[in-house]
């Protein structure tokens, strides 16, 4: 049915996002840059392709597909985690799509930052 193509699509919402610096005493939340309809599931995984898993206060992805990294405090810091490139993807019965990379890091205040020279 001609109909039923028309009707399922999938989509960027936002496509052109590379780069998400966050502060480690806020986190942050980030909708999947992709939907689609009929409705999309959306996953999250890590620029390796390893998917991603929710670790308590640390990570969560919703589902509603948003990708959530919880404040943090210095000795909770993880670079998998803070400061590494994720993808999402948007499935349903048109197919499969993949956003590109984004880089997602924590930055933290500098007020005791030194610089080296």
């Amino acid at each position: 049915n001609s109909e039923d193509v028309v009707s399922t699509r999938l989509y960027f919402v936002n496509a052109s996002l590379q780069r998400v610096t966050f502060s480690s005493s806020v986190g942050v939340s980030l909708p999947c840059p992709a939907g689609g309809a009929p409705h999309a599931i959306l996953r999250w995984y890590l620029a390796a392709g390893d998917d991603i898993y929710d670790v308590p206060h640390i990570r969560h992805v919703h589902a509603n597909g948003t990708l959530q990294l919880y404040p943090f405090s210095p000795s909770a810091y993880n670079s998998i985690i803070h400061d590494n490139e994720y993808f999402c993807t948007a499935e349903n019965q048109a197919g499969k799509i993949r956003s590109p990379s984004i880089h997602i890091k924590a930055g933290e205040a500098q007020t005791n930052c030194k610089h080296v020279k």
